[in-house]
């Protein structure tokens, strides 16, 4: 037999072990899709897991450019409600156990596998409303940028960390500390488009603003040291407009200051049937830093 005639029995005998190897392979990950989603569509909500809001801004873009590619493939998607990047995201968070920061964020054959489904339950549906209202309209980090020399501000994961005044309780927030402890110096400004929906003291929070976004989050800044002029509850800002700036007041009667360090505390909140649901906006901050503004002097 001739050298040549061996090298294509080879190669055929090659290509036959391969073919169901192949075919296997693409079962097996059908399998692995299908149980995922199964185990989605058998799950309710884990409000803990939901809360933390574990994502990045590469994950984000990910969804955002898989979404595109979709709705440019098949432009009558666009049509349908949860085909958008929010429901791409509602979708793998879902699929992740609500965390992308340490998983990798479902292509789109599994979004289609899927997505008929799991858009029909009552978890998908009330989740997709929560990150429709947390990332809709978001613009802007809420500190801009000071310049080159200037003071900063800095932030940490403090997510459900122990608090006392007032009672034990976890933090359902973040806190923005200013690099120079000094109250008035670091503006703030809105991170949404949105109506001013509270304006004024609380004990906890101190001098405050609560903005209702369009899409329906609740974004809130506490213990301002003063507010921009003729602001008050029910008037439009949009983001990038100037709230106030950097405090320290609260924990106490109105008036009280000094009683913790100069800070933003940001809070973000979603409406559910019953009550407001708090996130942590720690991730949602570390994605804003990308568009975060600069104060022109």
């Amino acid at each position: 037999m001739r050298k040549h005639q061996v090298k294509l029995y080879i190669i055929f005998y090659i290509i036959l072990i391969l073919i169901p190897v192949f075919i296997v392979g693409r079962s097996l990950k059908h399998i692995e899709t299908e149980i995922y989603i199964r185990k989605a569509l058998s799950q309710g909500i884990n409000y803990d897991e939901f809360r933390n809001i574990r994502t990045n801004k590469k994950q984000m873009d990910t969804i955002k450019r898989y979404t595109a590619k979709l709705i440019d493939k098949n432009p009558d998607f666009s049509e349908y409600k949860y085909m958008d990047y929010i429901g791409y995201l509602t979708f793998a968070m879902i699929l992740t156990d609500y965390d992308l920061l340490h998983s990798r964020v479902p292509n789109e054959k599994i979004f289609l596998r899927g997505i008929g489904r799991l858009s029909q339950t009552r978890a998908y549906q009330e989740l997709y409303e929560y990150y429709k209202a947390i990332f809709s309209d978001l613009k802007y980090f809420p500190v801009p940028y000071m310049g080159q020399g200037a003071y900063n501000v800095s932030y940490e994961d403090s997510w459900n960390a122990p608090r006392s005044y007032g009672g034990a309780r976890g933090h359902e927030g973040t806190d923005l500390m200013a690099g120079n402890n000094k109250r008035g110096y670091f503006p703030i400004i809105s991170i949404t488009d949105g109506i001013i929906e509270n304006m004024g003291w609380l004990e906890q929070g101190g001098y405050r603003i609560g903005v209702r976004s369009e899409s329906g989050g609740y974004f809130y800044y506490a213990h301002l040291d003063s507010y921009a002029p003729e602001l008050s509850e029910g008037d439009t800002v949009i983001a990038g407009q100037l709230l106030g700036f950097m405090g320290d007041s609260g924990y106490g009667r109105e008036g009280t200051i000094g009683q913790f360090d100069v800070h933003l505390h940001m809070g973000i909140y979603v409406q559910n049937a019953s009550r407001e649901i708090s996130v942590n906006p720690y991730w949602i901050l570390r994605m804003l830093e990308h568009s975060r503004t600069e104060l022109l002097h």
